[in-house]
């Protein structure tokens, strides 16, 4: 009974929260989603639902900085180390918060391909997701 009298009492404070849109003038594809799949955990973590009907809450996304640093390089002179830096933003009605990550990886191989730096994007989302959820459950 106390189970089931928490669990409406949390369903009376959640909210419908709409991601509009993602400015990413970097177009880099796994970027954008994993932003977007870190910023629709961290709300429907925050007690939250994931709905665009009206009354809904607005959440804006962008990202304001991609760049990849090189740092190290092999002997026969290739790029084998990158420093990764993203700035993203998330607005909720009239607040926004930007967040930074710095993410150094490396490439030992072109063989591997994307993998490294997909891996780096994931962390740079792990670090910075709690800042994310904070700020989410203060609105």
């Amino acid at each position: 009974m106390l189970l089931l009298l928490l669990l409406l009492f949390s369903f009376a404070f959640s909210e419908d929260v709409c991601i509009k849109d993602l400015v990413d003038p970097y177009k880099e594809p796994y970027l954008g989603y994993a932003f977007v799949k870190t910023v629709e955990k961290a709300i429907l973590e925050s007690g939250n639902s994931i709905s665009c009907k009206e009354g809904s809450k607005e959440v804006r996304l962008q990202i304001e900085l991609f760049r990849e640093t090189p740092i190290a390089y092999s002997p026969q002179q290739r790029v084998s180390a990158y420093n990764m830096e993203m700035r993203l933003s998330v607005s909720i009605e009239n607040t926004r918060k930007s967040f930074y990550v710095s993410v150094p990886y490396s490439q030992p191989t072109g063989a591997i391909g994307d993998l490294q730096r997909k891996e780096a994007t994931e962390d740079a989302f792990k670090i910075i997701y709690l800042d994310i959820l904070e700020f989410l459950k203060r609105r």
